[in-house]
């Protein structure tokens, strides 16, 4: 299990929001084979206006940063749900933790997008996506499973 370090862009920013997450995996010994990882994220109601529409989520790997233009992204997974809902969300990351431990490729995080069903831009906050300000148990974290390695 590892905890996250977050950057928003938010409603004081230019659109399109979104929510960054960045996870310290240094403590992974090299070369465990990853087969498996999952970013989860707590979902609140979030605000009445979009309780009856179908938000639209994808998850992105931060794939390289530039100073002068946005940053290129590889998409991990999607979901979509609606604005009501309640309770924990699972995205599959393993394409990025492959990444980051196998190729051992700079961790530059995940971004999270959401948009609504015409393609307007969410603020993930509004939408009820927990993020490092929410309470304890409900805060952001990324589980990743590894093969069993026959040595010690």
């Amino acid at each position: 299990l590892c905890s996250a370090v977050e950057q928003d862009r938010d409603i004081s920013s230019p659109k399109p929001y979104w929510k960054e997450f960045r996870f310290d995996l240094t403590q992974v010994p090299a070369g465990e084979a990853v087969t498996a990882a999952e970013f989860r994220i707590y979902k609140a109601r979030g605000v009445t206006r979009h309780a009856n529409s179908t938000l639209h989520l994808s998850i992105y790997e931060v794939a390289t940063e530039h100073a002068n233009r946005e940053s290129e992204l590889f998409l991990l997974d999607v979901q979509d749900l609606r604005g009501g809902t309640e309770g924990w969300l699972v995205f599959d990351v393993t394409a990025a933790s492959n990444h980051w431990l196998v190729e051992r490729k700079y961790n530059l995080g995940l971004r999270l997008y959401v948009e609504t069903d015409d393609g307007h831009s969410v603020d993930p906050g509004s939408a009820g996506l927990l993020g490092r300000r929410g309470p304890r148990s409900k805060q952001p974290f990324m589980v990743t499973f590894f093969r069993a390695s026959p040595g010690p």
